[in-house]
């Protein structure tokens, strides 16, 4: 999308219309299904996530309960909705990585509104060395990019959690986390979407 046709969407309309829970300007998302009794607090934007993508919520759920006294790499943050999440859900440390900028001002923006800018941190890069849970939703072509930008992203990885495959998608997401040297530990879908929870053999 050109810049010029991005800054022309109406985000708090859209927003409006997709977001869960949508009232005084913002989405408020409820994570008592996910295992933390708080809300987080989205403000309309150009990042991807607020709740209304299955994938979302399928990899919350695979989230859940795992994230106490742990750092996040949440690849491809977009709101910093699973960044900002991990941290409700106990995570003390959550880095979030976008390429794009417009992306990482509204990360940064719902981190203030949700009062967890300190520990959260969003860049267009990792951390040197920094190790983590592992965060990944987007779509298989896009993870295969960042893998080849990213190299040595799974020996960062405590745990690897990814969504953004389709179903049909499957052997081929497989397939490839084996190349990664990772095995299947769960696996959770809702309607055409997978989500996969993955541990380094």
């Amino acid at each position: 999308m050109q810049k010029a046709k991005a800054d022309q969407i109406d985000w708090v309309r859209q927003w409006a219309q997709f977001a869960p829970n949508f009232r005084d300007g913002k989405a408020h998302i409820d994570l008592t299904s996910f295992g933390s009794p708080k809300t987080l607090r989205l403000q309309p934007g150009p990042g991807f996530g607020d709740l209304s993508h299955p994938t979302t919520s399928l990899m919350l759920n695979l989230m859940k309960g795992l994230m106490e006294k742990e750092s996040v790499l949440d690849i491809g943050c977009g709101s910093g909705i699973l960044s900002l999440a991990a941290l409700l859900m106990g995570a003390s440390r959550a880095y979030g990585i976008d390429i794009e900028e417009e992306a990482l001002t509204h990360a940064k923006s719902n981190a203030r509104l949700n009062q967890l800018e300190t520990a959260s941190h969003f860049s267009n890069s990792l951390p040197h060395k920094t190790k983590g849970i592992v965060l990944i939703n987007m779509i298989l072509s896009e993870q295969k990019i960042v893998l080849e930008q990213i190299p040595n992203l799974t020996e960062r990885a405590s745990l690897w959690i990814t969504s953004g495959i389709l179903a049909t998608q499957k052997e081929d997401a497989l397939a490839l986390t084996r190349q990664l040297g990772l095995s299947l530990l769960e696996e959770k879908q809702q309607g055409e979407w997978i989500a996969l929870k993955l541990q380094k053999n």
